[in-house]
Formats: structure tokens, C-alpha cells, sequence
């Protein structure tokens, strides 16, 4: 058997709007399940904020994984500790936690509940000679649910380390990977000066 991948263009994804800002859904496990109806397993996204305060949604049983993108944001988690967030360094929460926010950001979300766990990341590939090509490893677990790229600036190729699916990405794509109950290894590779990525893999317990 072979993973299955999903591309997903960004002309293809649908955002909609929030308090705060827009929020667009690039994966959502069950398929049938719906972010208002609260019962997903886990979900991946990524939202603008575009006022200067804004107050997270109360998400009881619901670990978060947040990694902003662009911009810098300081959440107060009300009764516990205050955490100043930089880009491209993921930081996870608990759902539950009263939560508000100063900053105007783009970020990458991650959550997870139940027999599901996962991590948010970022993976930058840096090109200094263009005329070469800069490759990154990457590797899955044999325990892995999911795992979802979305590449946030740049181009960039992703294929197996065994010859057979490569799918190119420009700035705004997302590629999912579902699993075939074994561990993998995927390349990532870029010719243009700097490719970033947001990464989520879910695991199941």
C-alpha cells in the first residue's frame, strides 16, 4: 500500500469570517464533523486576527497547538501564566484555559481531543546558492493519523523518499498525508531562496 495524498490549491480553500478576523479550515477529522458542532477529532487551520484584542474560544477536552506566522502575540491565560508567541514557534495549550490575546497575527492552528495527540512546527528550508536545490527529510511515524503542510512563503517539492508521488507547492497550498500503517520518510525540497512551512502530525494513541 502507498500513503494517500491531498493537494489542496489556495484558491481552493474556503475562509470565513470570526469575531476577530477569518479562519480557514484545511483539514477536519471526521469528515462529516463541523467546527461549530464541536465534534471533531482534530482539526488544522490557520486564522487572521485583525483586532488588537481578541478572547479564544472555550474548548473543553480540546488540546491546542498554535504557531503564529506573521506578526507577534501575547496571550494571558487567566489564573495561570502570560506567553509572548514569535513566529514559527509553536506553542500548545489546553482548550479549557480562559484565554485573551494582544496582536495582530496570521496564524496556524492545530487541535487535537480523544484518542488523538499531535504537534504543530515549522520547517524552513534556507537556499543561499540558487542554483542548486536545498533538501529537507522528513519523517512520519508508523503510529501517524495525518500529517499537513501548508507552505506559508515560497515554492517548494514534496515527495517520497521512494519513487512515486511529488507534488509541487506554491505559497498558500496545503498537502495533506494520510497513512498506510507504516513509517515513511518524505523529502522536501526548494530552488527558490526560502521556502516556509507550517507542519501539523497528528498521532493516535
Amino acid at each position: 500500500m502507498s500513503l494517500k495524498f491531498t493537494l489542496i490549491r489556495s484558491s481552493e480553500l474556503q475562509t470565513a469570517q470570526w469575531a476577530g478576523g477569518t479562519t480557514t479550515q484545511l483539514h477536519i477529522f471526521p469528515a462529516n464533523a463541523t467546527y461549530k458542532a464541536f465534534d471533531f477529532d482534530y482539526r488544522i487551520s490557520f486564522a487572521t486576527v485583525e483586532t488588537p484584542t481578541s478572547t479564544f474560544t472555550f474548548m473543553p477536552g480540546v488540546t491546542r497547538h498554535l504557531m503564529v506566522m506573521k506578526g507577534t502575540l501575547d496571550l494571558t491565560h487567566t489564573g495561570r501564566h502570560e506567553q509572548h508567541l514569535e513566529p514559527f514557534i509553536p506553542y500548545t495549550f489546553d482548550g479549557e484555559w480562559p484565554t485573551t490575546a494582544v496582536g495582530k497575527v496570521t496564524d496556524f492552528n492545530l487541535m487535537t481531543r480523544g484518542e488523538f495527540t499531535g504537534q504543530a512546527g515549522a520547517l524552513i528550508l534556507e537556499n543561499n546558492n540558487l542554483k542548486v536545490t536545498v533538501d529537507q527529510q522528513f519523517y512520519l511515524p508508523d503510529n501517524f493519523a495525518c500529517a499537513g503542510f501548508y507552505l506559508f512563503e515560497g515554492s517548494a517539492i514534496i515527495r517520497t523518499a521512494a519513487a512515486g508521488n511529488s507534488f509541487e507547492l506554491q505559497a498558500g497550498d496545503f498537502l495533506l498525508v494520510e497513512p498506510d500503517g507504516k513509517a515513511h520518510q518524505l523529502i522536501l525540497t526548494t530552488h527558490d531562496k526560502m521556502a516556509k512551512f507550517a507542519t501539523a502530525v497528528v498521532l493516535k494513541h
